[in-house]
């Protein structure tokens, strides 16, 4: 998929130009983390899922790491009767990379989406 995709959040909307644009701007280290990867001895085959699973992790420190004080902002905007903190740990447990990330026709992205464009990442990899 080359097409531009959207992350979309209540409190910010970005846009960026493609998957592989996206995955190395959440995870600019992917390459390094896969070339330590294979030197323990994990296989190719493998490394698919178990990098998507970090690209999960690393999209949550990445929203909390470039948008927090729009996050703040937001949730001091919402949250006048409620627990700020509370709110923020909520907000943040519902953001992830298959439901906030589309594509420009709306379509939210899967899982296979991220695995096509990791394949590609690992075999064009030396490693």
């Amino acid at each position: 998929m080359n097409d531009a995709i959207i992350l979309k959040t209540p409190f910010i909307i970005q846009k960026f130009n493609n998957i592989d644009t996206f995955i190395f701007t959440i995870f600019p280290d992917l390459k390094s983390y896969l070339q330590k990867q294979i030197s323990k001895g994990i296989q190719k085959s493998d490394l698919e899922s178990q990098v998507y699973s970090e690209l999960e992790k690393h999209f949550k420190l990445f929203i909390v790491r470039i948008y927090s004080k729009n996050l703040d902002e937001y949730v001091d905007k919402e949250a006048r009767h409620a627990s700020k903190e509370t709110m923020k740990d909520v907000l943040l447990s519902t953001i992830s990379i298959t439901l906030n990330i589309s594509d420009v026709n709306g379509r939210k992205l899967n899982e296979n989406d991220y695995l096509i464009s990791f394949r590609n990442v690992i075999k064009n990899t030396k490693l």
